[in-house]
């Protein structure tokens, strides 16, 4: 998962150059110069932006570098928004993909050149990614930045089916050919052909014969045009048609919605449902909130004080990296909300993991295996976790420095309050309880017999999501938690961090009062009523797992907690995407297994149109849910995903039966 860091060194001018490639980043000329004429005139992006009437544009860049072609983007897209304010158009993707990323510091230096992107500068500094590969998506108000870390090899391929035909302008960037061969190549263009729009375009520094002979194969037209600078030649073209290819894994088809008017339902009031309307609502929807309860985040969302980092203690590689990545969205999207003026309780403390047992030893030392950035994880053996935590502990583990805690309840309900003025409607006590397809989207019924209707819902409604017909085949279930409040003493006030064991232990609340201690985990459960079994149970396991004098300070006896049903899946991944068909995909698919071993066609799952959920986020929601929310109004758009296939395919509501449709098990 690791990336290396750009190795570089500086020109007697300024110019960064790169030790790895021998080449310089940007023409020591006029960098900037240098980037207007070869990729903004060269995809021709103001008169093409003037003539669209799409409401999205996408450009892709092979080799971020110092971010130069980025700013400059934006720059120009900001000056198109200001001139034709009534123009279709008035989103843009930024997609980049990067091997070697600068490290902050060189960052810096080099933007300090152009005192002109100073806030965009700032911006991107603030929320650049650890070395870590994949997809980190950054948002710079009507600007949405896909940074790919990692081999463009591997992560072109990995914007997956879904992306084929979708981008409109490539900026072929990236060291010279001569330096670079490894990128340069017939793999390359090919699968620029694959996401390239119909008549989506490209520009280039490089004439070189290598180049233009393997976008000509690759289906591109090509010209050559007067160079910048000193170069005699560069090239720009068009792809002039598009062919959709074959999908690898048809079983995973992903469906963007169609919706003349925008108009979007979410069902559920809680941290998923935030997320979603908060993404969705970024791009013009009109959004609708049903929630069952009297008031907002009253379920899994409403406890006082909440954990938040990265799953990290499992075998599942996958959840691994899909949780580096929500953890890292997430906290850029806390520190918006904060800067937005929305209050909530909050502390980046950090997170200590403690190995309690032989069974949490071992979990930890894999984590530490990954090598991972030390801002992620720190392998600390008992001295070290003792003084991080502030009180001592009778074992080592880890530490997440970014981690922290923070209050669910008041982050939901406050923010959504901030979404109401930003045009959300809200209407609690509504339990919706059927749904049914209109010619339109779908019409929401609830307990009295009142209809809505909406062209596009959204299903959050937590262990409650597989309670409709469409959706009754999922294989949730519900996971009852009950959390302690217990009030703060000598000691506990000493607690530095969140600290987990068999449970959590939050630190003191800014009143300096108490303190959350839990959960209890109940699989199967949805019952919501206080017990004084599992209170007596919060403070037990603690007290025997982290067998020190100050555990016994800790005190449930008040008898102060919160009980909220969480929903979960078997294999502990989320879910977020369409809502899948299962009659149609059990009769497309129950002989999958033959189907493939005989190489026969095999059809595009279908789902059910404009229906979507996000779900089964268990214990992780304040990480997990952020991401999600943001990939579901992705995908209810069409715009780029910010995760890559294999992820996505990990997220597929339908993922369980195909793992048995692929074995040639029957699905009941």
């Amino acid at each position: 998962m690791l990336v290396n860091y750009a190795d570089i060194r500086f020109n007697p001018d300024g110019t960064p150059v790169s030790n790895q490639f021998d080449d310089i980043y940007f023409s020591t000329a006029d960098a900037l110069a240098e980037t207007e004429y070869v990729f903004l005139a060269g995809n021709r992006l103001w008169e093409r932006w003037q003539q669209s009437q799409a409401e999205r544009f996408i450009i892709a860049e092979t080799g971020f570098g110092s971010g130069l072609n980025f700013f400059a983007t934006i720059a120009l897209f900001r000056r198109f928004r200001t001139e034709f304010p009534t123009a279709p158009l008035k989103r843009l993707f930024f997609i980049s993909f990067e091997k070697y990323p600068l490290n902050p510091q060189d960052l810096q230096l080099i933007h300090q050149q152009y005192p002109q992107f100073n806030e965009l500068s700032q911006q991107l500094l603030q929320h650049w990614p650890q070395p870590l590969s994949g997809c980190y998506r950054l948002h710079f108000a009507e600007t949405t930045l896909d940074l790919w870390l990692g081999d463009v090899a591997e992560n072109l391929p990995a914007l997956g089916d879904y992306m084929q035909n979708k981008v409109d302008a490539w900026f072929l960037d990236g060291f010279a050919p001569a330096k670079n061969p490894e990128m340069w190549n017939e793999h390359l263009f090919q699968q620029l052909a694959r996401v390239t729009a119909t008549n989506g375009s490209f520009a280039t520094f490089t004439a070189a014969s290598t180049v233009r002979k393997g976008l000509l194969a690759a289906g591109f037209h090509v010209e050559k045009r007067p160079g910048f600078g000193h170069k005699r030649e560069c090239l720009v073209g068009v792809k002039p048609q598009s062919v959709q290819q074959p999908s690898a894994t048809p079983w995973f088809n992903l469906q963007a919605a169609q919706m003349p008017t925008q108009d979007i339902a979410i069902v559920g009031g809680g941290i998923a449902s935030l997320c979603t309307a908060l993404a969705l609502l970024q791009r013009g929807a009109s959004v609708t909130l049903y929630c069952a309860d009297d008031a907002l985040a009253l379920n899994a969302s409403g406890n006082k004080q909440g954990a938040f980092y990265p799953q990290l203690s499992d075998d599942n590689a996958a959840n691994i990296r899909f949780y580096l990545h929500a953890f890292s969205y997430g906290g850029q999207l806390l520190h918006w909300l904060l800067k937005q003026g929305i209050e909530f309780e909050y502390a980046f403390c950090g997170v200590a993991l403690s190995g309690y047992n032989g069974k949490a030893e071992e979990k930890l030392r894999k984590i530490a295996e990954l090598h991972l950035p030390s801002a992620i994880y720190q392998p600390m053996e008992q001295t070290q976790l003792s003084a991080a935590v502030g009180l001592p502990l009778p074992c080592g583990g880890g530490f997440i420095p970014l981690g922290g805690w923070l209050a669910p309840r008041q982050l939901v309900q406050n923010t959504f309050a901030y979404l109401q003025q930003q045009g959300l409607t809200i209407q609690c006590q509504q339990t919706i309880q059927s749904l049914s397809q209109t010619t339109t989207g779908w019409r929401l019924t609830n307990t009295q017999g009142a209809t809505f209707e909406h062209e596009v819902v959204v299903l959050a409604n937590g262990h409650q999501l597989n309670h409709f017909a469409q959706t009754e085949k999922l294989p949730l279930y519900p996971v009852r938690g009950q959390v302690s409040q217990i009030p703060t003493s000598a000691n506990l006030l000493k607690l530095n961090s969140v600290l987990c064991y068999d449970g959590y232990l939050t630190p003191v609340d800014q009143a300096g009062e108490s303190h959350c201690i839990g959960a209890s985990h109940v699989r199967d459960s949805a019952d919501r009523t206080f017990s004084a079994q599992e209170q007596v149970e919060n403070q037990q396991k603690i007290q025997h797992n982290i067998p020190e004098d100050w555990t016994q300070e800790v005190d449930t006896s008040g008898n102060l907690a919160r009980i909220g049903v969480r929903c979960s899946v078997r294999d502990l991944s989320p879910m977020a995407g369409n809502v899948p068909n299962f009659a149609a995909q059990n009769e497309a698919y129950h002989n999958l297994f033959n189907l493939r071993r005989r190489k026969q066609p095999i059809p595009a799952a279908e789902n059910y149109p404009n229906l979507y959920l996000i779900g089964a986020l268990g214990s992780r929601g304040l990480t997990s849910a952020p991401l999600l929310g943001e990939m579901l109004a992705s995908l209810i758009y069409g715009d780029p995903l910010p995760l890559d296939e294999s992820l996505q395919h990990c997220l597929s509501a339908n993922r369980s039966w195909v793992r048995k449709w692929l074995k040639g098990a029957p699905v009941a």
